[in-house]
C-alpha cells in the first residue's frame, strides 16, 4: 500500500509540474502567476427551449458566464445548441457569421454526426462539439479559442456609411442620398459583405462561401447576377463604385459615393 501511495504522489506531482510548465510557456517568461483570469461571457441560443439548461449550468460551474439573450455587455463567443440536426439551422449560422465575422462561433449538437460537423464548419462555425462532452472539456476548448483571438470582441457595427450611402444591418435598410433603396435579402447580404471589406477585392469564392456555405463553381453565376441587380438599383454605371476585378471578384469603393 505504501508503494502505491508513493507512486500516486509522484504521478500527481508530475501532472502538476507539467501543467505549471504549460502555463509558463503559454504566458511567457515575464507573466505574473498571480494574474487573475479574464471573465469570459458566452451567448447561448438553444433551438429547443429548456433542452440546454443543465448543460449551461455545468458550464457556469466551470467559470463561464452564460447569457441566454443579448445583453449590454458584448459576448466573447456565440454558442448554438441545436436539436435535432445541424442541417436545419444552417441559415441561422450563416446570418450570425455575417453579422459577427470575428466572434467565435461554436455549435453544440446531441448525438453529433460527422455530417453535422462538416456542415457547421463549412458554414463558418469555429468548433463543433457533441453535447455529451464534459463541461470541463468544453470550457477548455472555449478558452483555447479565446487565447487565439485578440481579446474581447467589440460589438459588430450595425451601420456603415460612405458619403451619400448608408447601410443599416438590423433593419436591412439602404439609403442613397436620403432615398431608400429596396433590396432583397440576398442583395443586401452581398452589399454588406463588400462594404465591410471596402477597398479590398473580394473573390466570388469567398462571397459564395460566406453567403451560402458552398464551394465556388465556375458555372455558378448567382453572385454575378446579384452584383448586376445591385448596380442597377444603386445607379452604379460609369462610376464603378462596385468594381469588377479581373480574375478575382468585386471591390467596393469607399470613396465614390
Amino acid at each position: 500500500m505504501a508503494l502505491v501511495a508513493a507512486r500516486r504522489r509522484r504521478y500527481t506531482r508530475g501532472v502538476s509540474d507539467g501543467l505549471t510548465a504549460l502555463h509558463s510557456w503559454r504566458d511567457g517568461a515575464g507573466a505574473s502567476p498571480a494574474a487573475s483570469p479574464t471573465l469570459h461571457r458566452a451567448l447561448v441560443h438553444c433551438t429547443d427551449p429548456g433542452a440546454a439548461d443543465a448543460w449551461c449550468d455545468a458550464l457556469r460551474a466551470e467559470g463561464i458566464v452564460i447569457d441566454s439573450q443579448r445583453s449590454d455587455t458584448p459576448p466573447h463567443a456565440r454558442l448554438l445548441y441545436c436539436t435535432p440536426r445541424v442541417a436545419e439551422h444552417l441559415g441561422l449560422l450563416r446570418e450570425w457569421r455575417v453579422r459577427d465575422a470575428l466572434l467565435p462561433l461554436v455549435v453544440v449538437c446531441p448525438a453529433l454526426r460527422e455530417l453535422d460537423q462538416v456542415l457547421a464548419l463549412e458554414v463558418g462555425a469555429d468548433d463543433v462539439i457533441d453535447a455529451a462532452t464534459g463541461a470541463a472539456v468544453v470550457a477548455a476548448r472555449l478558452r483555447a479559442l479565446w487565447r487565439r483571438s485578440r481579446g474581447p470582441v467589440a460589438a459588430a457595427p450595425q451601420q456603415l456609411s460612405f458619403g451619400r450611402l448608408s447601410l443599416h444591418l438590423r433593419e436591412r435598410g439602404v439609403q442613397l442620398g436620403g432615398e431608400r433603396i429596396e433590396l432583397t435579402e440576398c442583395e443586401f447580404e452581398v452589399l454588406w459583405l463588400l462594404a465591410q471589406q471596402a477597398g479590398r477585392a473580394v473573390s466570388r469564392a469567398e462571397l459564395l462561401q460566406r453567403l451560402r456555405g458552398l464551394p465556388f463553381a465556375r458555372i455558378d453565376r448567382s453572385i454575378d447576377c446579384r452584383i448586376y441587380r445591385l448596380r442597377a438599383k444603386l445607379g452604379d454605371g460609369a462610376a464603378e463604385r462596385i468594381r469588377t476585378v479581373r480574375n478575382c471578384g468585386y471591390l467596393f469603393s469607399p470613396a465614390r459615393w
